[in-house]
């Protein structure tokens, strides 16, 4: 009986050393990932579904990881590989957040994760990012209450060998209509697209720098306009004041040829290039002093 007592009881300490250990193991794997990766970039698990979590775990292999775990082992592992700022950070954070440790430019990181956004099935009150249309299919449901769903959309029906077809390709919401629940209900079902998603960056940290989402966000575009302005600005600048670069010199000597021969052709100082216009000028003139005489002597 007594080697029973013992067997137990050394299962009993084998059970609760084991979760001790993995929880150790645990904060090691974060805290070198910590150490290993400059920028960190907290993901909102609310606004981020498991699916598109996997999406990019596959998508950023070899640049970036993905790891989700409790936040009490993550602010720890964070002391202890010397980030301070991101255990601060996450004591005050309240909600379920995952992390991607990178070395890619925070900035980057997040264009990245916006271009690799997937179109998905909205939920009741978003907002569609395109027009959704419910093309000639197949659904694969049965005939029954959700007949009334179709009805209530307007989406033409017919019922074929068991189960509902819709008759008609039909625009069921424009881009930037709000999606009522039954719409939202039926896309699901239909497994029909109409909002962009994906990993919802919510803070990165480039080192001990915390730079939050709203300014992770560049406008491509725009800031391409802009750049481009700005050097057409500039360029017209140091051409108007006689800086010379590179980029410069050229426009300027053509603008001074110019300059230099209006002045010749103002002053009548024949060269080359400006005798051919000085002679048709002298011409002219002469010309229309012909006419005036001509119509004195003539009265």
């Amino acid at each position: 009986m007594a080697k029973i007592a013992l067997f137990k009881a050394m299962v009993r300490a084998a059970l609760l050393l084991r979760p001790r250990e993995l929880k150790a193991k645990r904060i090691e794997e974060l805290k070198n990932l910590f150490q290993t990766y400059r920028v960190i970039g907290l993901i909102d698990l609310f606004r981020s579904s498991a699916d598109l979590i996997h999406l990019f775990r596959s998508k950023f292999r070899g640049q970036a990881v993905i790891k989700v775990a409790r936040k009490t082992l993550v602010i720890r592992a964070a002391r202890e590989a010397g980030r301070e700022k991101i255990a601060e950070y996450l004591e005050k954070e309240k909600r379920p957040i995952a992390l991607i440790f990178t070395n890619i430019n925070p900035f980057l990181l997040k264009l990245e994760l916006d271009r690799g956004r997937v179109l998905t099935p909205p939920r009741p009150g978003e907002t569609a990012d395109i027009d959704v249309v419910v093309p000639p299919i197949n659904t694969g449901l049965q005939p029954g209450p959700i007949l009334s769903e179709f009805g209530k959309l307007k989406i033409p029906t017919r019922i074929e060998g068991g189960t509902i077809w819709i008759a008609k390709e039909t625009t069921v919401a424009k881009k930037g209509d709000v999606i009522q629940p039954t719409l939202a209900s039926l896309l699901t079902k239909l497994e029909i697209g109409a909002v962009y998603r994906s990993i919802n960056l919510t803070v990165a940290f480039d080192g001990d720098l915390l730079i939050p989402s709203e300014l992770l966000a560049i406008d491509v575009e725009g800031t391409r306009k802009m750049l481009s302005e700005a050097h057409s600005t500039s360029l017209a600048l140091a051409i108007e004041i006689g800086y010379a670069t590179p980029e410069t010199i050229v426009p300027m000597l053509v603008k001074a040829h110019r300059a230099a021969v209006s002045v010749s052709l103002a002053a009548g100082y024949t060269t080359k290039e400006t005798i051919g216009v000085l002679l048709a000028k002298a011409a002219s003139e002469a010309a229309t002093l012909q006419k005036i005489v001509d119509s004195r002597s003539a009265s």
